[in-house]
């Protein structure tokens, strides 16, 4: 009786899964039988002594996948990772290793040739460097450029349900250093200029590649921690004396990633995935992987 609560988080997933439509499809109504799983499994949850192990898509006695690169010029390897459910409203999913070692090197040398100095989106929708909203660089990867890339593309679409890989917007490589900055902000558009080009982001991963940092979180500033319910989160959550006062902060732990909605069942932009991406501190360094998906293929 204790493990029902989990497969029913189990085949609630599953069933987002298996969702071949489109993002908003999935949206409309796997996400809304997603959300009726959890509540009832949040509920549950209470009674148990014991808090039930996280869903696991691979062998916990062998944690760490690594390929030879040379690999995928053949096939994508089959890969596996861990998932938990941090937040029911905003859904947001933590992965940890999504990316591999080996791939995670390869995208910094990808990027590396190509920083520049980070934009921010106007309300107009047009880019422009604002150095009090945000301070970093970022390079783009040219799509499907490499047998390797396109695996690591092609891993974010079938997460969310094999997608088409071409919904998603060529993938970003941003860095931070020292006391470089992403305030609050949103990652979903009011613009027409933007919306035209494959519609609403309705979907976001951060994957963080690399960090040399004692902070450097990535914060969802109204999602407030609790520790009632995210204690058992602490491996990659901050859960200092003060997190109560803060919203969920993220630790910047390479390979794994953080996968939210930016809209809500209704379709409605989510005014609750409002996050920052903290500084790494003096002599920090960090890197991370921003993936968007489009509702409809990405042209821009």
């Amino acid at each position: 009786m204790r493990y029902i609560p989990v497969l029913l988080v189990f085949c609630a997933v599953l069933n987002i899964y298996q969702c071949r439509y489109s993002l908003l499809q999935l949206t409309d109504t796997c996400l809304n039988t997603f959300i009726w799983f959890l509540t009832d499994f949040h509920r549950y949850i209470q009674q148990l002594k014991e808090l039930p192990k996280p869903i696991s898509t691979y062998d916990p006695s062998n944690m760490h996948f690594n390929y030879n690169l040379s690999e995928y010029q053949r096939e994508c390897p089959e890969h596996r990772y861990n998932i938990e459910i941090i937040s029911r409203r905003p859904l947001i999913i933590y992965i940890k290793n999504f990316l591999t070692p080996n791939e995670m090197q390869y995208l910094l040398k990808l990027a590396d040739p190509h920083f520049q100095y980070s934009k921010v989106i106007n309300n107009d929708g047009s880019p422009a460097v604002d150095d009090n909203s945000r301070v970093s660089s970022t390079a783009f990867l040219q799509r499907s450029q490499s047998p390797i890339l396109e695996c690591i593309e092609k891993r974010f679409a079938a997460f969310q349900g094999n997608i088409n890989p071409l919904q998603i917007e060529p993938l970003q490589v941003v860095k931070y250093q020292s006391n470089q900055f992403f305030n609050p902000h949103f990652d979903w558009f009011t613009d027409e200029n933007n919306l035209n080009k494959g519609g609403q982001r309705i979907t976001t991963f951060f994957t963080y590649l690399s960090a040399n940092c004692t902070k450097g979180e990535t914060e969802f500033i109204e999602v407030k921690y609790n520790h009632t319910l995210h204690s058992r989160f602490c491996q990659f959550l901050m859960c200092d004396d003060e997190a109560e006062q803060y919203g969920l902060r993220f630790r910047p732990i390479p390979g794994n990633s953080i996968f939210w909605f930016n809209v809500d069942e209704n379709e409605n932009n989510d005014r609750l995935t409002l996050h920052a991406g903290r500084p790494p501190s003096e002599n920090g360094l960090k890197f991370g992987l921003n993936t968007w998906t489009r509702q409809a293929i990405f042209h821009g």
